[in-house]
């Protein structure tokens, strides 16, 4: 069950058996080096087992609005301090 505190995300995309759409916490779903990276469990050593998704095999992500927030008033925080702006 995802972490309420954390929020969680929605991916959506093709795989070898058609489309699977798969939900995560945020923090367990991440957009890198035109991929995105999605963990998809522990192996037994407990580390964790991330499946990389090819940008153009994903149909959708959606992520909760809390979240969202969270980076954009980050984005801006760091906009401010960068260009030297306090508001």
């Amino acid at each position: 069950m995802p972490d309420p505190d954390v929020g969680t995300a929605t991916i959506v995309y093709e795989d070898a058996d058609g489309v699977t759409e798969r939900e995560v916490e945020n923090d367990d779903i991440v957009y890198f080096d035109d991929h995105w990276l999605v963990k998809v469990g522990e192996n037994d050593d407990g580390d964790d087992v991330v499946r990389r998704i090819p940008r153009e095999r994903v149909q959708y992500v959606e992520r909760s609005i809390d979240e969202l927030e969270k980076k954009v008033e980050g984005a801006i925080e760091q906009a401010k301090e960068q260009f030297g702006w306090w508001g």
